[in-house]
């Protein structure tokens, strides 16, 4: 059950992640200061997209599942 939320967990946190990429330079109008973490943010979004690297989160997920006893998924 622990194992099960975790991995819900995890897909929140990439949900979150992907909302920040795409909608995170809304930030910036409030303060400059999360260009820091927008940049880093849309350059490894980026790069995962053009080169279809697996995000770091999916084998994490993938784990987790596994530990509850159900299915993972291949793809990223």
């Amino acid at each position: 059950m622990i194992a099960r939320w975790a991995a819900d967990a995890v897909v929140l946190l990439h949900l979150l992640f992907i909302a920040f990429v795409v909608a995170g330079a809304l930030l910036l109008l409030k303060d400059r200061r999360w260009v820091y973490a927008h940049l880093p943010a849309v350059a490894w979004g980026a790069y995962a997209e053009l080169t279809a690297t697996q995000c770091p989160l999916t084998p994490v997920e993938n784990w987790l599942r596994e530990a509850e006893g159900a299915q993972g998924f291949s793809g990223g």
